[in-house]
């Protein structure tokens, strides 16, 4: 049998897959629109996408908003670009997002103040916005009213979000140098309100306070979350006089680590026969160090894609109420930059 084929120099439309298809027009436009709950048979679902594969048919997103009164556009608002783990969170947005054909608007609220960020969304009608805590918490008051939300790593009782165990990879950490035979440590990472940092911290004493282990302020290092500011801190550590120098430090993310290790390195002190460094993240980074960065893996796509589906759900249905879910779990990843303490304690 002769099946229409549209004229190769077009576009195909919601006419031409019908036709292929068998369907009405309004069939074709239901499966292709994403409608969950429109009633259609799984067969006839099956045939009209085979016939819109068939034919390279590419919906028209514009028209669609137009018609349903959105934009297919949804906005992430992080720290800081540069940094490769909020880059894997919105590659795991914009994973998410495509499949369902949004649009991700990605910013950097670095140098950047977030409520300009947030007008500038605003003013793209974007359907909804997912954001971190440092965003959050930098907003006005009522910044947000009317927006569909999400929240990255910070906890709210009004909108719904994502979270990984922020707590646990601070006592990871700490567990994994104490079994390692070190009492003399440090900590660096930033003076910050944001909720997964304060908790990376808060793991991190809670488990050294349950080993009877003391932190003294001279180890306590507070400097931006940077390569820079790692550097800085460490320098300062290894600054101290011997016998009050860290034979360990756990940096809160792996930036700072990076930059650590770079001071070690510089100032001929030995990683791990001197000095066991461990960030947290694992990003790529992590696995190029030389040597190589033991860390706290945190699943920075994952919580970008859970983030991106909880937002989408609400955007399908404005009655859904989001459960509250676990955290996603953090996982040790033991490499070259710790060791035992030997006799340097």
């Amino acid at each position: 049998m002769r099946t229409h084929r549209p004229d190769s120099t077009r576009p195909a439309t919601t006419h031409d897959v019908a036709r292929r298809a068998g369907v009405s027009q309004a069939t074709v436009s239901l499966v292709l629109g994403g409608n969950p709950r429109a009633r259609v048979s799984a067969q006839t679902r099956e045939r009209v996408v085979r016939a819109a594969g068939e034919l390279g048919y590419r919906p028209n997103i514009l028209a669609r908003g137009l018609v349903q009164r959105k934009s297919y556009a949804i906005g992430v608002m992080v720290p800081d670009l540069s940094n490769p783990f909020f880059l894997d969170v919105v590659t795991g947005v914009q994973r998410v997002a495509a499949e369902a054909g949004y649009a991700v608007l990605p910013g950097d609220v670095r140098e950047v103040p977030p409520q300009r960020h947030l007008d500038a969304l605003r003013a793209r009608q974007v359907d909804g916005i997912i954001l971190d805590g440092f965003g959050a918490l930098a907003l006005q008051e009522g910044a947000l009213d009317d927006v569909k939300v999400v929240l990255v790593d910070e906890p709210s009782e009004r909108w719904p979000g994502v979270a990984s165990d922020a707590l646990g990879a601070g006592r990871l950490a700490a567990e994994h140098l104490l079994s390692l035979g070190h009492t003399r440590l440090a900590f660096a990472g930033p003076a910050t309100d944001v909720h997964g940092l304060r908790m990376r911290e808060r793991g991190f004493f809670q488990a050294l306070r349950e080993a009877g282990i003391a932190l003294p302020s001279e180890r306590l290092r507070r400097v931006p979350p940077t390569v820079t500011g790692g550097l800085q801190a460490m320098r300062s550590l290894l600054a101290l006089p011997s016998a009050q120098r860290p034979t360990a430090c756990f940096c809160a993310v792996d930036l700072l680590a990076a930059g650590a290790l770079k001071a070690c390195l510089t100032a001929g002190v030995a990683v791990p026969g001197e000095m066991s460094i461990v960030g947290c993240d694992d990003v790529e980074l992590a696995r190029v160090l030389t040597p190589e960065l033991t860390t706290i893996r945190v699943p920075a796509r994952e919580l970008g894609a859970r983030a991106a589906r909880l937002l989408l759900k609400q955007l399908e249905d404005d009655t859904w109420v989001p459960r509250p879910g676990k955290p996603l779990p953090v996982k040790l990843v033991v490499r070259g930059t710790s060791g035992r303490a030997g006799n340097r304690e």
